[in-house]
């Protein structure tokens, strides 16, 4: 009766976390150091023959860690790695040129305390919106 049910996966689960790559910039989403239990470091990592991006918690001392996050109820709004060599990575992956800025979803690997982003899943960010609307221009009138 069960031979068309697969096992759910319980140590993989969908995230809350998105990242964006925009100009030479990774930024992460506040959702991104709660998942991972607030990491003061991570390393960036990259898996080109399934286009996939992941970053994941590390200590201070293992290769090419970088800052990452502040404590539980001190992070602010995103946070922003400004690393060169990462972006280019996942560009060449995905085909992006660099003008072109991306929001990729996440999936959180508990055993890993890892979030794998699959680059294929990528969506243009929202416009930006609010501000002050300008005015609209009055035309002139010939003074009759």
């Amino acid at each position: 009766m069960l031979e068309k049910f697969t096992v759910i996966d319980l140590i993989k689960t969908r995230s809350a976390s998105i990242v964006t790559f925009v100009g030479n910039t990774v930024k992460f989403n506040t959702q991104t150091a709660a998942e991972l239990r607030y990491p003061a470091f991570v390393q960036l990592l990259s898996n080109p023959k399934d286009k996939q991006f992941a970053v994941r918690a590390c200590n201070e001392e293992d290769p090419n860690a970088v800052p990452f996050s502040k404590p539980e109820g001190k992070q602010i709004y995103q946070i922003k790695i400004g690393c060169t060599a990462a972006v280019d990575i996942a560009r060449k992956m995905a085909g992006w040129t660099p003008e072109e800025d991306w929001n990729v979803p996440g999936i959180f690997f508990a055993d890993e305390n890892a979030i794998i982003y699959d680059l294929s899943t990528a969506f243009a960010p929202r416009p930006k919106t609010g501000g002050r609307k300008k005015a609209a221009a009055v035309p002139e009138q010939d003074g009759k």
